[in-house]
């Protein structure tokens, strides 16, 4: 069943009593990704955020980061535990600010995600690369859009993997994903590197080939003791999807049980 709070979609998957784990996708994702999620004994909250899915209509002005986190912060008000917030690359990026700003956030999974761009330049040049991926989204269309993604070298799937995500990439709305790259693209938001002292436990899993993410994440851990790496073995930019069986089992072993 579809939830809303703040106009933003959710979904709620009821299995067990543990800790509540907020789940945020990445881009061109939406809320039904927890059902693809490990079965863990939790309860487990997936929004579609703004500008994905079923919340893909939305002003540019609600899709900056602050008001992302205040849609966040809501989500939290649901359930009075502390939270463990798990993000993948855009929602990694959105879930990282939440919890530097939210201490009922006690602890964060990013996968293949970034605390953004340390220099005023590299953002610059960054929004301008997004822009300009936003204007092929809007003139070419969602399918020349979906083929254009999919080639990235950045993942490492299978023809398989690539057609079972292919539906969920197309339904999304060409003029949502453009505006979401101008207001929340990696250039947009501001960054993190200096906040990172404020990072709840951080674990941060990235995938076996994916060396620029592999790099930043060594970065991150080097200014944080409480940040800690994960290797997903044969997978690159998408660990939980490229590798399923071993994120799984990472999965279950840093909610459950720890590092």
């Amino acid at each position: 069943m579809i939830r809303r709070i703040r106009d933003v979609a959710y979904e709620v998957l009821e299995r067990g009593q543990g800790r509540p784990v907020l789940l945020l996708h990445g881009f061109t994702g939406r809320a039904d990704w927890l059902t693809r999620f490990p079965n863990l004994p939790v309860r487990l909250v997936a929004p579609s955020l703004l500008a994905h899915g079923q919340t893909a209509h939305a002003e540019l002005g609600r899709l900056h980061m602050s008001q992302q986190v205040r849609d966040l912060a809501a989500i939290l008000d649901t359930d009075d535990r502390p939270w463990t917030v798990i993000g993948y690359s855009l929602g990694g990026r959105i879930g990282m600010t939440l919890a530097i700003c939210d201490r009922r956030v006690e602890h964060f999974i990013g996968i293949s995600t970034t605390p953004g761009l340390r220099l005023s330049q590299e953002r610059k040049e960054r929004r301008i690369q997004d822009a300009q991926l936003a204007a092929f989204i809007e003139q070419a269309g969602i399918e020349a859009f979906v083929d254009r993604w999919e080639q990235l070298p950045l993942w490492h799937q299978t023809a398989e993997m690539r057609a079972s995500l292919r539906p969920e990439r197309l339904a999304q709305s060409p003029s949502a994903l453009a505006s979401s790259l101008r207001a929340i693209g990696t250039g947009s938001m501001p960054s993190l590197w200096r906040a990172l002292d404020r990072l709840p436990r951080t674990d941060l899993i990235v995938g076996e080939h994916d060396l620029k993410f592999k790099a930043i994440a060594k970065q991150m851990s080097d200014a944080h003791p409480l940040v800690h790496i994960h290797e997903i073995s044969a997978a690159g930019h998408a660990p939980h999807i490229e590798n399923a069986q071993q994120f799984g089992t990472m999965i279950e072993k840093l909610i459950l049980g720890g590092n």
